[in-house]
């Protein structure tokens, strides 16, 4: 009698609990439901509209005999008038109105990749020239972000670039950098290893004084050490004002 009596309160139990089970099952999936729900109904409205404005900023297709092309829907700003297609195409170029949404973007905002750079020019400490000039660098070089000199540069896009506005122009903010073959690493071995024979100065185009560090051995010892510590300081440069190549 007392086994059936366990056995029917652990049937009982075990009942209650699948009821427990299945009602937090329930509700969760009726949180979820009415979740997916809310997402739905706010994302639907924000696609359509995304989808709609997309249309219409998509190039209407005009059939003329066999021949098919793609008329992008532009703001005329004045009259175009020329003889041969690549005119009138460059007059309609310049007289119609930039479109943000539309298939091309500003050449001035392409990246490097897509840019022929000219080189920055070197006035060589020549204030005079700079202001004549009105862009170029006096000095080249600089550790940090203060200590280098920024100009401008003529960039032209290359031919095969598709883009809008002029394809030749100043972009501003060019650090006045220039990389040679001086490598740090590779001067400070030299400088550990050779520098009692003025190796580490040799390098840096230092003829001077790298005749001077090898006639003396490294100013017996002392100027080897010297020039480790100024290297490792970052106070021992190229002598062409070049920065540290950091390509391998």
């Amino acid at each position: 009698m007392w086994h059936h009596s366990t056995t029917a309160q652990l049937i009982g139990k075990n009942a209650s609990n699948n009821i427990a089970e299945m009602r937090r099952r329930l509700v969760f999936y009726a949180l979820s439901a009415s979740l997916l729900v809310t997402i739905i109904a706010v994302i639907l409205p924000t696609a359509e509209a995304i989808q709609a404005r997309s249309d219409k900023e998509q190039p209407q297709t005009v059939v003329s005999g066999t021949a098919v092309q793609s008329v992008v829907p532009v703001q005329a700003t004045g009259s175009v008038s020329g003889s041969g297609s690549g005119s009138s195409a460059a007059a309609g170029s310049s007289n119609s109105a930039f479109h943000p949404l539309g298939p091309n973007v500003l050449c001035s905002f392409l990246p490097r990749d897509f840019l022929e750079c000219k080189e920055p020019i070197d006035h060589r400490e020549n204030a005079t020239a700079k202001r004549e000039k009105g862009y170029g660098c006096l000095k080249f070089g600089g550790s940090t972000y203060e200590d280098v000199e920024h100009t401008k540069v003529q960039c032209t896009v290359y031919a095969d670039i598709d883009c809008y506005g002029n394809r030749t122009f100043f972009r501003e903010g060019v650090p006045c950098v220039r990389y040679t073959d001086h490598y740090f690493v590779t001067t400070l071995i030299y400088s550990m290893l050779l520098g009692f024979l003025g190796m580490d100065r040799f390098c840096l185009g230092q003829t001077g004084t790298a005749v001077g560090k090898l006639l003396t051995m490294g100013g017996v010892g002392v100027w080897w050490i010297i020039d480790v510590i100024l290297l490792v300081t970052n106070n021992l440069l190229p002598e062409d004002g070049s920065n540290w190549n950091p390509y391998v």
